[in-house]
């Protein structure tokens, strides 16, 4: 048995070996890398494993496209090849072992600051295997009862999934094209995150509610309108704002500080009055105090621009290495501008 797994380690290891090349970019901009042990995985399990990962291997991914697993790996039956093996949970099924390719994608896809991951389901209490520290990590994914695990990706560009073996380890990376710094992004812009919980918990909210937003020739963004009203109900919790007050939705402003500083640098961006902090201002966040945006939903302060370009434009924004950052980009129909 130990000869057999060693075999097939190497069969994977030399279907899944990671190209030299792509080894370079880890870590770096727009990569998501994870790996798990598969030193105590059966032969049931490792034949599993190397079919799962390798139905997800080189699986392309474009702008607003949906991944799911359970649609790329298909049915876990015995005519694809799939064995009886343990699952997460110590019981004996047809496809054993295939959760944790489900798992390990996922740690790279959290990894991965462009995409969306939709509602997934762990063991829990319930995980019995080693190849995670912690149940709530470990997927579950079922074909038959439709559990699955799926995420969006909004990377200008696209998004390509790497499976593979090396050193007893099952890894997964995803990895972004055609839009490294410089290739179509044609503004940048970043703030330190906050250290309050309550800041962060404000400001990851309202990014995600604006990243991915498209506006066309002519369309208004209008931070208010995106962002909604700053309540308890939509999710915000009270913390200190820009000029020191604690309020509900209080750092939310850096958002929109973030976009500013990006979106000024756009010739086809015409950017409406703004209302700022001024000396009043003790965030932090930015240098000059007159880039720091104060917006207020009640009190109807907000941040708005229109946009004047001939394609479209989408802003992306994410949290990487402790910094909040927001990438402009003009799109064509059939994807990122040339």
């Amino acid at each position: 048995m130990k000869l057999l797994k060693a075999l097939l380690a190497c069969l994977l290891c030399a279907a899944f070996c990671m190209p030299a090349a792509l080894a370079e970019t880890y870590p770096g901009y727009g990569s998501g890398y994870a790996e798990t042990s598969v030193l105590n995985a059966t032969f049931g399990q490792l034949t599993n494993i190397m079919l799962a990962a390798e139905a997800i291997d080189g699986y392309e991914l474009g702008y607003g496209e949906r991944f799911s697993f359970n649609e790329v790996v298909g049915e876990r039956s015995a005519e694809a090849g799939y064995q009886i093996a343990l699952n997460g949970r110590g019981v004996r099924v047809r496809g054993g072992g295939v959760s944790q390719v489900a798992t390990t994608l996922l740690l790279a896809a959290q990894d991965f600051d462009w995409v969306t991951v939709d509602d997934y389901v762990v063991y829990g209490d319930k995980f019995t295997g080693d190849y995670v520290d912690d149940g709530e990590q470990a997927v579950v994914t079922d074909y038959a009862a439709g559990r699955d695990l799926s995420f969006e990706s909004w990377y200008p560009g696209s998004v390509v999934i790497e499976a593979w073996v090396a050193n007893d380890a099952l890894c997964v990376a995803l990895t972004g094209y055609n839009a490294a710094p410089g290739y179509g992004a044609e503004a940048t812009a970043a703030t330190p995150m906050p250290s309050e919980i309550g800041q962060i918990q404000n400001v990851s909210l309202a990014s995600g509610l604006i990243s991915g937003y498209e506006l066309s020739y002519g369309d208004k963004f209008s931070f208010n309108d995106v962002v909604g009203p700053r309540t308890g109900n939509a999710g915000f919790v009270n913390a200190t704002n820009g000029r020191g007050v604690r309020v509900t939705g209080g750092g939310v402003a850096q958002v929109a500080s973030t976009i500013y500083l990006a979106a000024k640098k756009m010739d086809s961006i015409t950017i409406d009055p703004v209302r700022t902090y001024g000396d009043r201002f003790t965030g932090g966040y930015v240098d000059d105090p007159a880039d720091a945006i104060v917006t207020d939903y009640n009190a109807g302060i907000d941040f708005s621009f229109t946009y004047y370009g001939s394609m479209t434009l989408m802003i992306s924004m994410y949290e990487d290495e402790g910094m909040l950052c927001c990438y402009l980009f003009e799109l064509t129909d059939d994807g990122l501008a040339e």
